[in-house]
């Protein structure tokens, strides 16, 4: 069975070299999403639908890409046997989102590395790490990051709950999701695990170990049923 992951805000694939590196064992297809072109969840899922297949596959969300996996999901592409949703949600990560998508977008000060450890990688990532996730942030254009975050807080509940089997990997020092709406997902998944696990936003970078045995395991158990 294959692995389809879908990154976060950055778009790129480029973050999930850790975690494919564990997962060496599974058939892994890392997408992109597109630069160009409206980016809210439904157009990017008519894009991205396209590239699924239509062998057996779990899907993966990260961040950003939680509401869109979700939206593919309840497409019921050809193949989909389960989701996975990584330090993700399903309404709006943050009450403060309306407000910082008017705000000016000065990535030289996003990426500075004490912020970037306070906000999203934690005090203990490693160097290469923090510099991985600081050239995904200083190549993103200004004008696609703001209508990325633009989409997150436009985002609304869903309307349906997604029947199929669901994976939650909730970091437990995320600052950028609010609990709250981290504790809302299993309202729209019938068919719920989640694990808690010990560490930041960018869970999938800081523990790509422990990360990827969850994954294992609920492709093996998805397998088996």
């Amino acid at each position: 069975m294959r692995l389809v992951l879908l990154p976060g805000l950055n778009g790129s694939s480029h973050l999930f070299a850790s975690l494919l590196d564990e997962l060496q064992d599974i058939d892994c297809q890392a997408l992109s999403l597109p630069d160009q072109g409206p980016q809210d969840y439904d157009n990017l899922a008519d894009i991205l639908i396209r590239g699924l297949g239509n062998t057996p596959f779990i899907l993966l969300g990260e961040s950003f890409s939680g509401p869109l996996a979700y939206r593919l999901a309840i497409r019921k592409p050809k193949g989909l046997r389960g989701v996975i949703f990584a330090a993700s949600f399903l309404t709006r990560p943050n009450a403060g989102l309306p407000l910082l998508r008017h705000l000016p977008m000065p990535l030289a000060l996003a990426t500075q590395p004490r912020l970037l450890r306070a906000l999203c990688l934690g005090r203990t990532a490693e160097e290469d790490i923090l510099q991985r996730v600081r050239r995904e942030i200083r190549r993103l254009n200004p004008s696609l990051l703001r209508a990325r975050l633009e989409t997150l807080a436009a985002l609304q509940a869903p309307a349906q709950a997604l029947g199929l089997p669901c994976l939650h990997l909730w970091p437990q020092q995320d600052r950028l999701v609010a609990s709250a709406a981290a504790e809302r997902l299993p309202q729209f998944c019938s068919d719920i695990r989640q694990i808690r696990l010990d560490g930041p936003h960018f869970i999938l970078q800081t523990r790509p170990k422990v990360c990827a045995q969850a994954i294992a395991e609920f492709m093996q158990e998805i397998g088996a049923s």
